[in-house]
């Protein structure tokens, strides 16, 4: 049986530490033996702690050039005889390889779950030719790293996946909210940084209103330029209809209760919200960003529009506001293609059908 480590530096769960998680249980279902290799006390190594067939390995990993980290990787993967060190973050990635320099016989196979180009000097470039595999979130990441001058079949794609069961989490009360009953109600949800372009949202709701007086807008999500975008919200006349809610660990509820779930990001992998807003039957508008396009097909399973483009946003939001009939259907054909394309257990034989091309190589 292939043992499989997993390495991961990062403080917190977040979505691909999420990803990470299902695939390790899934693993770990299928029999391989597993370890799970991150910060001692972080919620990495401390996942599902009802398994006791998880090995548990603490590491300093202060930064993918951590010279002891990746000499003690090294050291490990041969005591335990690991096949495979898949690191989920790109520091981690950084320091599998660099463990290889310190004589590790492993395999290594890197996840890359964000869609800019990797910087171009030496260090880099020898980085991502050392992995032996790299598998991207979205065909989008893939064509980024085919422009960064990696091919087939060092890379390849292997989607993220949802939570079917998660993503039909009971709707949270409107009450709740402060929204009332009645008010079209828009929900959008992710870290508020600058890629997330919750901006062009703002703008967007600006002329939304001119249809729908009534609108509400929830946003589920905590980042540095929360102050920035309440001052731009404050100075849109919007303080009356924008509600940030902070980071919510019900956000797949809050996603249930609205009527249209919108994306406005310019850059994403993937973009496991929206994925997550289609699993859940929930009317989508996203901005074509990462792999948006490869989930919400124009007609089809939502409404589809330019990033950075507030008036386009606008219009496809008032679209699904006003059809509702048509945004419904369309939710149900989202909610298909997120069940059939992208769920936990194909994104982990997926992943296994690497390993298992890496041993027989």
């Amino acid at each position: 049986m292939i043992t499989v480590a997993h390495l991961d530096e990062q403080r917190g769960l977040r979505g691909g530490e999420q990803q990470a998680a299902w695939l390790v249980k899934g693993l770990a279902d299928r029999g391989f033996n597993t370890l799970v290799i991150g910060r001692a006390r972080e919620e990495f190594i401390a996942m599902h702690p009802d398994r006791d067939d998880l090995q548990r390995v603490a590491l300093p990993l202060r930064g993918e050039l951590d010279l002891y980290s990746a000499w003690k990787l090294a050291r490990i993967t041969k005591r335990l005889h690991v096949d495979i060190v898949h690191g989920h973050t790109s520091h981690a990635h950084g320091i599998a390889v660099l463990a290889k320099t310190f004589g590790m016989a492993s395999h290594v196979v890197a996840s890359r779950r964000v869609n800019f180009m990797p910087k171009g000097h030496v260090l880099n470039r020898w980085k991502y030719r050392q992995a032996d595999r790299i598998l991207c979130v979205s065909e989008k990441v893939e064509e980024t790293l085919n422009t960064f001058g990696l091919q087939s079949p060092r890379i390849g794609v292997v989607h993220s996946a949802v939570d079917m069961e998660r993503a039909m989490m009971t709707p949270v009360s409107r009450t709740s909210l402060g929204v009332p009953e009645d008010a079209p109600l828009l929900i959008s949800a992710g870290a508020l940084v600058d890629h997330k372009d919750h901006a062009n949202l703002l703008d967007a709701v600006v002329k939304v209103r001119t249809s729908f007086p009534t609108v509400q807008v929830c946003i589920a999500g905590e980042g540095t330029l929360r102050g920035a975008l309440e001052t731009q919200r404050d100075a849109l006349g919007l303080r009356d209809c924008v509600t940030f809610l902070g980071y919510r660990a019900d956000a797949p509820g809050i996603i249930r209760a609205g009527d249209v779930y919108v994306s406005s990001s310019w850059s994403e992998g993937l973009g496991t919200s929206i994925l997550e807003a289609l699993a859940s039957g929930v009317p989508v508008v996203a901005a074509e960003a990462g792999g948006a396009k490869e989930m919400v097909i124009p007609n089809e399973t939502g409404h589809l529009v330019p990033v950075r483009d507030a008036s386009a946003l606008a219009q496809a939001i008032i679209a699904a506001l006003t059809d509702r009939d048509g945004a419904l259907r369309m939710a149900e054909a989202g909610r298909r293609i997120a069940q059939e394309k992208f769920s936990v257990e194909r994104m982990v034989e997926q992943t296994i059908a690497v390993y298992q091309e890496l041993m027989q190589a």
